[in-house]
């Protein structure tokens, strides 16, 4: 779970907001990949792009990308 002080990085609550609307994204893609058909991954992967750049633009990008590399090494140990 995402916390208001990520490390030593003092977080808006916008900004937590879109950080974990994108951890939820990306755990709801992975729980739901047999499930969902190719235009349901394409709705959530849209989405996990869109939520990505509403926090980069907010100026969590290295938060953001940490999230993203955390779910990427995850899924593929789950493979």
């Amino acid at each position: 779970m995402l916390s208001a002080n990520e490390g030593d990085v003092a977080l808006s609550p916008l900004q937590l907001h879109y950080l974990r609307r994108l951890n939820r994204l990306l755990r709801l893609r992975v729980e739901q990949r047999g499930l969902l058909n190719e235009e349901g991954t394409r709705l959530i992967d849209r989405a996990i792009y869109s939520t990505y750049c509403d926090a980069a633009d907010l100026g969590v990008m290295a938060e953001a990308q940490r999230l993203l590399h955390r779910h990427a090494v995850a899924d593929t140990i789950k493979r």
